[in-house]
């Protein structure tokens, strides 16, 4: 049943990715990529909210639902690590050390705001 959970939540946070990321990525307002930045950030927000809402009771049915599987799949490491590569082809310096300083300390502080959110 796990492993059913987490295909389930990977399938549903890889393709809601794809979707958002896309979106996103059609208004451009800086420099560097704001669809991966953007999912990334908001996983990390949800995550903050789920690590303090999932009650012991219902952690062995959200945990591989949600946490592993769509978030695992919802926010992507190796697109950030695309991208930021891509920036440095471009020789694009001030946006690749922005792409991830906002990336890094933007996901920490979200998933840090979603775990005071809902505090035990």
């Amino acid at each position: 049943m796990k492993y059913f959970l987490i295909l389930i939540g990977g399938a549903t946070g890889a393709l809601s990715r794809v979707i958002i990321s896309e979106l996103i990525e059609k208004s451009q307002f800086l420099f560097f990529p704001l669809g991966i930045i953007s999912v990334n950030i908001l996983g990390c927000f949800l995550l903050g909210i789920l690590i303090n809402l999932i009650g012991p009771k219902y952690e062995e049915i959200y945990e591989p639902l949600l946490l592993i599987g769509f978030l695992g799949a919802f926010t992507t490491f190796s697109a950030f690590s695309k991208e930021t590569f891509q920036l440095i082809e471009q020789g694009n310096w001030l946006a690749v050390l922005s792409y991830i300083i906002f990336t890094v300390i933007g996901c920490l502080i979200a998933t840090w705001i979603g775990m005071q959110l809902i505090k035990n």
